[in-house]
Order: C-alpha cells, then structure tokens, then sequence
C-alpha cells in the first residue's frame, strides 16, 4: 500500500499536514485534505538494514524513482533530499520507526538520533521544509508521525528468493492456483531472468502507529507472502487479510550474501525447503 505520512503537529487552521516531496526538490508539509501525488509515499524494505526507503509517488509518476535521503550523513537540521533509488539504498536513505509518544519517531539508519522533523516551533503552515533533525524532544509535535493508507499503489522494489540448496531454483507462487503452497521452479522468465510470479515486492508495512515489518508481495498475483502459527506450509494469501502470519524479518546467515526469512509471528518459523532437497519442490 501507499501511505499518507502525517506529523503531529497541525496547520495554523487545525488542518492535518502530510508529508509532500514537492516538483522543485523541496520536501515540506501539505494540506492532508488535499493531499496530491506529491503526498503519497511507498515503503521499499531494505533486507540489508531491516529498515525501509521512503519512495516518492511523484518521482516514480516522472519516471525517476527516488527516495527520501539525508543530504549529509550526520543529519544536523539540513534540509532533506531526494535521490534516485538505481545504485540501491544506503544509511542516509533507509529509515525505522520508534515509539515517539501517541505516534511514532521517524529516525535515520545512520544515526538513532537523527530525526524526522518539521522545522520550526509552529505555526506550520502548509509548505513547511521538513528536516533531520540531530535531538529529540521527548514525542513534540513536529516529530512524531502516523502512517495511513493512502489507497495508491506501492513502488515494486523487488527480491527473488533462491534457496543455498539449490541456487538455481527460485520461490515460485502458483498462476493456477492463487492462495496455494509456494514452490521451488526454475526461473521461468526470458535468457534465465526470474518470472513475476518468481519477482516478490519487498515493502515495510505500518498500521498506523503500529509496525509490522517487511511484507513480500507477489508481482503476478498481488498476494501475500504467508503461514500460519503452527508453521508448514508457505502460500499466498489475500493481502486483504493481513495480519502478523503475513509479515517477516529477514536476519542475517553464516554465509555472506545469505539470509534467513523468519515469520514476524514467531521468530522460530524460518522459511525452509521442504525436506532440504535441491529439486523443484515446496516452500
């Protein structure tokens, strides 16, 4: 989903604000109840991190997808930036949330005290520069912030997932069975390129002021990623229906360039070949 991401802090009316990347660069806070492309954010998960891009609808409608990034590394009360997302993400373009009060703190991979901050100590009317901000005010205001769902389509910043056991085989939803158990397949798209139901969306999913974690959507099917508490099977599932079952933390591996899939409903659950074979076979 694509979300309106709102401060704590109100327009000079009492009017809710939105986070906006606006055409000229500049990143500010918009009239929320007239809220436009340049309000919509999408949330691309970093596995490398654990933590989420902030993709601008607005960039991607242009045809230059970025995302919201520090202008320096050390945050300070410089003004924010956006920067294209085609040599991947970085510290100073990932972001995680915290508990900042009744919404949550915004704050930079780089440094857990550089904030999401609108500038100023109010009135803060609609055009107000949004900064990172290196303190925090214990939950102000203007730097606590709440994520609703916007009804926009996410940015596709998409993973394929190949077991070490079998490194050619790629996790493969099912055309003619949507909902069903998740499968080990050769990649099925052109010159050995994975297919798109091979191709699953990485986003960072909150509700609210509650996050979930990272999300893995199918390209073909826009479904889920999902099990069930009692672990088993793998299969996509109606997004629709989320809940803890169909998110996930990716944690690292002994092996450099591995990683291990847990369910974000019991950090036991790890996504598993069936068997541990090297065949096409289930998730």
């Amino acid at each position: 989903m694509g979300y309106i991401i709102s401060p704590g802090c109100t327009g000079p009316n009492g009017e809710t604000l939105a986070l906006a990347a606006m055409d000229d660069g500049s990143i500010v806070v918009q009239d929320a109840s007239e809220a436009t492309i340049q309000c919509y954010w999408s949330l691309v998960y970093d596995i490398t991190s654990g933590d989420f891009g902030l993709a601008s609808a607005s960039s991607v409608a242009l045809g230059n997808p970025s995302v919201l990034s520090l202008r320096n590394a050390g945050g300070g009360t410089t003004p924010l930036t956006l920067v294209s997302y085609k040599d991947g993400l970085s510290a100073a373009t990932t972001w995680n949330v915290a508990t900042g009060g009744s919404a949550l703190a915004v704050r930079s991979t780089s440094s857990s005290s550089v904030n999401l901050n609108v500038a100023g100590t109010g009135p803060y009317p609609p055009g107000s520069a949004v900064i990172a901000y290196d303190g925090w005010g214990n939950g102000q205001p203007n730097e606590i912030w709440t994520f609703q769902d916007a009804g926009y389509d996410d940015f596709p910043w998409d993973y394929t997932f190949a077991p070490m056991s079998a490194q050619g085989l790629l996790v493969s939803a099912s055309l003619t069975d949507a909902g069903g158990q998740l499968t080990l397949q050769p990649p099925g798209g052109a010159d050995d390129t994975a297919s798109t139901e091979q191709l699953w969306s990485g986003t960072y999913r909150i509700d609210g002021v509650v996050p979930r974690g990272a999300v893995f959507v199918n390209e073909a099917l826009s479904m889920v990623m999902r099990t069930t508490p009692g672990g088993g099977a793998v299969f996509t599932a109606d997004p629709s229906a989320f809940d803890v079952w169909s998110s996930w933390r990716v944690g690292g591996a002994p092996d450099a360039g591995a990683w291990v899939v847990h369910s974000g409903g019991n950090d036991d659950l790890t996504l598993n070949v069936s068997g541990g074979g090297g065949a096409p076979g289930s998730v």
